[in-house]
């Protein structure tokens, strides 16, 4: 199920229409949208069923900075094979990046069948940052053959593709491998990470070396 996003464009067209808002009910909501929520004074009201479908395919959320060529021929293939894939765009900034970071994350958080794509031309920053979500194991891959182990063992629900690594026909073919792959987590490696207790998304890993 591909579940609509509400950005600060979306509420302003909205609130132009009347004095409520109407949201559907799993529609997921930008930091930015929410903040302008708390502040604006119209009623805001959810419509449409509140349950996920049975059954239904897991979201895919694919970050990425839409002006860059490599951005521009790898996203209508992906949008062409995965109908539930969504596209959180940022303009190339670190604050729009750190925003869809976020977004993606709690969606993770919320449904834990989602699966992240991440493509930026340096991968450190957006793997600490996703990596602080309790829902989430984010991992920089460079090589399809090292996701294997990375699935089976870290069971990573985030993907990071560093454009400036990867060639656009492996970073393909990794996207592949791992939207069809599946995630488990090593019980003996989560006995060794904070909070986690099995094989589920639980723990809150640390991938990379985030500094002080």
């Amino acid at each position: 199920m591909n579940r609509p996003l509400i950005t600060v464009k979306t509420l302003l067209a909205q609130s132009q229409n009347g004095d409520t808002i109407e949201l559907p009910a799993n529609a997921l909501i930008t930091p930015a949208a929410a903040d302008w929520l708390r502040t604006c004074r119209k009623s805001v009201q959810r419509v449409g069923a509140t349950n996920p479908e049975p059954n239904h395919t897991p979201a895919i959320y694919l970050i990425g900075d839409p002006s860059t060529p490599y951005l521009r021929t790898l996203l209508p293939g992906l949008e062409r094979e995965h109908h539930s894939l969504t596209f959180l765009t940022f303009n190339g900034k670190r604050n729009g990046l750190l925003e869809v970071i976020h977004t993606m994350c709690d969606a993770i958080g919320e449904d834990k069948s989602c699966r992240g794509i991440i493509v930026v031309e340096n991968g450190a920053i957006s793997s600490c940052v996703a990596n602080k979500h309790p829902a989430v194991r984010a991992a920089i891959v460079t090589q399809r053959s090292s996701l294997f182990g990375l699935q089976r063992e870290l069971g990573i629900n985030v993907l990071i593709i560093e454009n400036g690594r990867t060639s656009l026909q492996q970073a393909r073919a990794t996207i592949d491998s791992f939207l069809s792959g599946k995630s488990r987590l090593d019980p003996v490696i989560a006995a060794a990470l904070p909070g986690a207790t099995s094989a589920e998304p639980s723990g809150e890993p640390d991938l990379c070396n985030c500094g002080s």
